[in-house]
Parts: structure tokens; C-alpha cells; sequence
């Protein structure tokens, strides 16, 4: 469990205020995905915007968001060598009660570190579970992580709340799950995975 840091105010005041306008601006563009944890669970909705996804043009927002990139690095103590992803995840109320959190996923299958920076004060959390990739196998494919998943019991070992310019970085082989908010209008989060 000794992966998993947790900061509050990695960045000054006014570039946190001004992603959290940014995000909430009608022109923001916004895209709807089935499933926010693993292609294909299909029971994870919400809308999402990959501001640069390896290996593809980056978005127009790349720029502004990147300044957080490097400062998220920073504060976990290791330098940024390669970029993975960074996607923005807009997660809206929920009302059923008996909810607990997203199905629990992993975002690559390789070593690298996952970041969740709250852009605003909401609740669901981040639910990080005892379970690693590598308990899986020697063969790790989209196919044996649903398998796992599905017939694994898993363990929670820490939960962080979103609040406004919070991080929580954590080995990404870690398994986690993103928790809609059931108290708040929406939950929007920025996840950077990186090494």
C-alpha cells in the first residue's frame, strides 16, 4: 500500500479555478463513452475527453493541461519520462442506493504510475483495492481481466475523496474503480498515466 500518495494543492490557485471553468464551459467538448472503466463492461457510462492519447494527435486542451502533467511528476518524486494518457472523466449523479463504485480496472497493462487529479469538491471516490495486474497470469488480455474481475472478491485498501486540486497517484497495476457521486451533480476528474 505504500504506492499510493495522496497531495491537496499541487498547483496555484488560479490554474486550479480556471480548469475547473474550463471543464464546466458549455463549449467544452465533451464525448459520450459506454463504459469509463474497461471497453466492452458497457455498465460504467459517462462522458470523457482524451487530451492526449500515445501515439494520437493530441487535443486543443493538451496544452493547458499539460502544465499539470509535470507537477503531478513532481510531487511524486519521480521525473516524467514517457506520457501515456491524459483523459478527463465526467462522471454524473447517481441515485440508486445500493451503488457502490465502477467495476474495478486497471488503465494499461504495463508498469507505469496512475494519477487522479479532482478538478472539483464532489463525492465518489477513488476506491483502490488490494488486487494487481500480476495476479492475473503470464497471458494479460482484455478477455482474462474480465474474467478476473468477475469472479475476484475485491479488497479495499484506501478511498480518496475528490476535492478540489487533490491528487492521488498510485502504481498503476493497482487495481481501482471510480465511484459516481450521489450527493453532488458531477464528479469531474483528470487522469494522467505516465512513467
Amino acid at each position: 500500500m505504500n504506492d499510493i500518495k495522496v497531495f491537496d494543492k499541487i498547483i496555484p490557485q488560479g490554474y486550479t479555478d480556471q480548469i475547473e471553468s474550463d471543464l464546466l464551459r458549455r463549449e467544452f467538448p465533451w464525448y459520450y463513452i459506454n463504459d469509463v472503466t474497461t471497453p466492452g463492461y458497457g455498465s460504467n457510462s459517462g462522458l470523457a475527453h482524451v487530451a492526449y492519447d500515445h501515439g494520437t494527435p493530441p487535443s486543443e486542451w493538451y496544452s493547458f493541461i499539460k502544465p499539470l502533467v509535470y507537477s503531478i511528476a513532481e510531487a511524486n518524486g519521480h521525473p516524467l519520462t514517457q506520457l501515456f494518457r491524459i483523459r478527463i472523466g465526467f462522471l454524473s449523479k447517481v441515485s440508486d442506493v445500493t451503488y457502490s463504485h465502477n467495476t474495478p480496472h486497471v488503465d494499461f497493462l504495463w508498469p507505469h504510475y496512475t494519477a487522479c487529479y479532482y478538478v472539483n469538491d464532489s463525492d465518489g471516490d477513488t476506491v483502490l483495492f488490494d488486487q494487481h495486474l500480476d495476479e492475473i497470469g503470464p497471458e494479460i488480455t482484455d478477455k482474462t481481466i474480465k474474467e478476473y474481475t468477475d469472479r475476484t472478491t475485491f479488497t479495499t485498501v484506501a478511498s480518496t475523496a475528490p476535492k478540489k486540486g487533490r491528487v492521488c497517484i498510485f502504481n498503476g497495476t493497482r487495481f481501482h474503480a471510480s465511484t459516481k457521486p450521489q450527493n453532488h451533480d458531477r464528479r469531474l476528474v483528470i487522469t494522467v498515466n505516465y512513467i
